[in-house]
C-alpha cells in the first residue's frame, strides 16, 4: 500500500472535531468514521457556538474537479447539524475534499471551509 504524508492543515477526525472561527462565532464538523473512506457511507455533524440561520454546505475537490456534493443538512438543535453523506474515490490515492459552509448572521451572509482527506488511513 502507498503511504502519503498528510497536509498538518487538514482536519484530523481520529482526533475529533476540526473547528473554525468566523468573526467570533464557532463552527466545527466531525465526519464518522474517522478516516473518511470513499464511496461508504459517512455521517457528518456541524455544530456552531450560537444560532445560525440559512446554514448550507456543499463537499467539494480542492484539488480537483470531482462535482459538487449538496450536503442535506437537518437541524438537531438550534446550534447542531447532522447529515448522510457518500462521496466518490479518486484514482491518485490522496484526495482532499473541502465542506464549505455558509450561513447567515444578523442578515449577513458568511462562510467557512474545512479540508479534510478521504480514505485518510493511507497518509502518515
Amino acid at each position: 500500500m502507498i503511504s502519503f504524508k498528510q497536509d498538518a492543515g487538514l482536519c484530523n477526525f481520529q482526533k475529533g472535531a476540526c473547528s473554525n472561527t468566523v468573526d467570533d462565532t464557532e463552527l466545527s464538523l466531525r465526519i464518522t468514521p474517522w478516516n473518511s473512506p470513499s464511496e461508504k457511507p459517512l455521517a457528518l455533524s456541524l455544530n456552531s457556538s450560537v444560532a445560525l440561520e440559512n446554514v448550507k454546505m456543499r463537499i467539494e475537490g480542492r484539488d480537483m474537479f470531482m462535482g459538487i456534493i449538496p450536503v442535506n443538512l437537518s437541524q438537531e438543535t438550534e446550534t447542531s447539524y447532522k447529515a448522510p453523506l457518500i462521496y466518490g474515490s479518486c484514482s491518485s490515492g490522496y484526495m482532499v475534499w473541502q465542506a464549505i459552509v455558509s450561513y447567515e448572521q444578523g442578515g449577513v451572509e458568511k462562510f467557512t471551509i474545512f479540508e479534510f482527506l478521504a480514505d485518510s488511513e493511507k497518509a502518515r
